[in-house]
């Protein structure tokens, strides 16, 4: 891969990143709170780290980075502290009136599941590989077909 490929890929992520930081598309918990006359009566979604911490008559209590909100939601015996996405009606002064709402059930089995093909590379790469350090560049071991085999039969 030529050097000019990989400096246009990193100016288009960084392009991305900036555009995303700067036109802030989704709003997060505590600025929809912070602003409520902004977003009343507006269609909002909270679901970066969003927990639930209480369960309600109505509905529970959501928690994003330690700002709670009232869901109002058809859903009963929601599991705590369990991460959920949810998109409604926001009213003032601190309500949700929920029509979608997603439980994430499994996502810390995911993450610590995504942890096993980095411990792969970590430990599977340094054996296949040798540093020059003379001329600084990496090149195969004699036994690096094994490694790589199982490097790549992990991914």
């Amino acid at each position: 891969m030529s050097i000019t490929r990989i400096i246009t890929g990193l100016i288009a992520l960084s392009l991305i990143c900036a555009w995303a930081h700067y036109t802030c598309p989704y709003p997060e918990l505590a600025q929809i709170v912070a602003n409520p006359t902004k977003y009343s009566g507006q269609r909002v979604a909270v679901f970066i780290e969003a927990r639930i911490t209480a369960q309600t008559a109505d509905g529970f209590i959501l928690n994003q980075r330690g700002t709670p909100l009232q869901v109002h939601a058809d859903m009963k015996n929601v599991p705590l502290n369990e991460f959920v996405a949810v998109a409604g009606i926001f009213q003032p002064p601190n309500s949700l009136y929920a029509d979608t709402v997603h439980l994430a059930q499994g996502r810390r089995w995911k993450m610590a599941v995504s942890v096993i093909p980095v411990l792969a590379l970590i430990f599977l790469l340094p054996l296949a590989l040798n540093f020059d350090r003379q001329t600084r560049t990496f090149t195969l071991r004699r036994n690096a077909s094994f490694y790589l085999f199982c490097l790549f039969s992990f991914l």
